[in-house]
């Protein structure tokens, strides 16, 4: 058994270098699902410190401090307790929408493609590690809330992913990076400005003219759409490492839910209150677009773009 431990530790010298001094003391439980659900996080935690090429005797130490942890932090700095956070978001969601909630965390490639793999070697097998019966966790949920859930998986799903409704509260998230600018839409003339200032930011980040001419046109669209169907609004556009945000934000009455399935999954369809096919458009111009809606509050729309064909576009340039 000490074998075993100490090449899964990563020693080599009987695991007894320091191993007292480094090791924390592990938690007293006598939940035994606990301890099947803290063993299944370390497990997972060592899967992904392997597939992203961790010393392995960091790797190692994961399955070991799953035990010793009382909580972990969503801190990228930290490796190790980011894997073992990252596991057990996994761990979480092996009850419900995998899938979805991966896309939601909006996670760098290397973690997102991690998980997946990992996800894909347990599904089979689930049952082997959720307890069957496991008491479900007294819900708050309104029925209200219930609806506004069944909109958003039916819809992400018949869109293959391309619209996503998010909550207000989730909004924060994709305003953070470099803000490129800020425009306030009150009159028709702050359109032109808007659209105009757009394009000139996104051709500097090194999208081709083309490129940029086919973004325009739906962010015009969402521009436009600030005066017809609110009093007004304001375009953001954020830059991260892998994407642009472009969020659109409006006071006004709100986007009724339940318009929504026509309005993303007929083409061509418009009411007076409804988008048109600004939707549809903008789901075949974008990389996805999500959409958060409060009735008498407002809307904000953000619009997603890959940052990947700027940048080969850039390094042809730069190349010629």
């Amino acid at each position: 058994m000490k074998s075993i431990f100490n090449k899964l530790m990563g020693f080599s010298d009987g695991g007894r270098r320091g191993l007292d001094a480094e090791l924390p003391t592990p938690l007293s439980t006598e939940n035994i699902h606990d301890n099947q659900r803290r063993a299944l996080v370390g497990w997972i935690a060592n899967r992904m410190g392997q597939k992203l090429q961790m010393d392995n005797k960091q790797a190692g130490a994961l399955i070991y401090l799953s035990f010793t942890s009382d909580s972990v932090t969503n801190n990228p700095n930290d490796e190790q307790q980011y894997l073992l956070y990252l596991s057990s978001c996994l761990v979480e969601w092996l009850t419900g929408d995998v899938y979805l909630s991966l896309k939601e965390m909006r996670l760098p490639d290397k973690f997102h493609v991690c998980l997946l793999e990992i996800y894909e070697e347990i599904k089979q097998d689930i049952g082997r590690y959720i307890p069957e019966g496991r008491s479900p966790e007294i819900s708050h949920v309104t029925e209200d809330d219930e609806i506004w859930q069944v909109y958003r998986d039916v819809i992400f799903a018949a869109t293959q992913r391309k619209f996503l409704l998010i909550r207000k509260t989730e909004v924060d998230e994709y305003k953070q990076g470099s803000l490129l600018c800020r425009v306030s839409i009150t009159e028709r003339s702050d359109i032109p400005k808007a659209r105009d200032l757009a394009k000139q930011n996104l051709l500097e980040l090194g999208f081709s003219q083309s490129v940029v001419m086919s973004q325009i046109l739906v962010i015009s669209e969402a521009i436009t759409n600030i005066l017809k169907h609110a009093k007004e609004g304001i375009m953001f556009i954020v830059a991260t490492d892998t994407e642009i945000h472009v969020l659109v934000e409006d006071k006004g009455s709100g986007f009724p839910l339940k318009l929504l399935p026509n309005t993303t999954l007929m083409a061509g369809y418009s009411t007076k209150k409804s988008l048109g096919q600004g939707f549809t458009l903008m789901m075949k111009m974008t990389d996805q677009v999500l959409l958060s809606t409060v009735p008498d509050e407002g809307s904000t729309l953000i619009l997603v773009f890959n940052r990947k064909g700027g940048e080969q576009n850039a390094e042809k340039q730069s190349v010629g």
